[in-house]
């Protein structure tokens, strides 16, 4: 079975129910924060059903381990390295790293 490309109108829902479920995320996620974790996996779901990637902003706000919404301060833990950022989520200890070399050379 041949896999057809699907229509841009359904890609572009698709990335306003993302936006909208992550911005209600963040919105909840001091009153209700297993509300915001569960707009997080309503997201996932979206992105892997229409087969996009999340929008650049969000990428890094929720946990890809335990698809819990992360918030620097709560339940993130944020540390600078000598050529990365490294991130530990405080809900199931997964480390991310994020190197920003790049930004250093351009910068000097």
């Amino acid at each position: 079975m041949s896999k057809r490309r699907k229509p841009n109108w359904i890609n572009t829902i698709a990335y306003e129910r993302m936006s909208i479920l992550l911005k209600q995320a963040e919105e909840e996620f001091l009153d209700h924060p297993e509300r915001s974790d569960r707009y997080v996996e309503l997201t996932r779901n979206i992105s892997t059903k229409y087969n996009i990637k999340l929008p650049e902003y969000w990428r890094g706000r929720f946990c890809k381990n335990c698809n819990k919404f992360l918030k620097p301060g709560i339940n993130l833990r944020v540390r600078l390295s000598n050529e990365s950022v490294i991130s530990k989520c405080l809900e199931c200890g997964e480390v991310m790293k994020v190197p920003y070399t790049q930004e250093k050379n351009k910068k000097g």
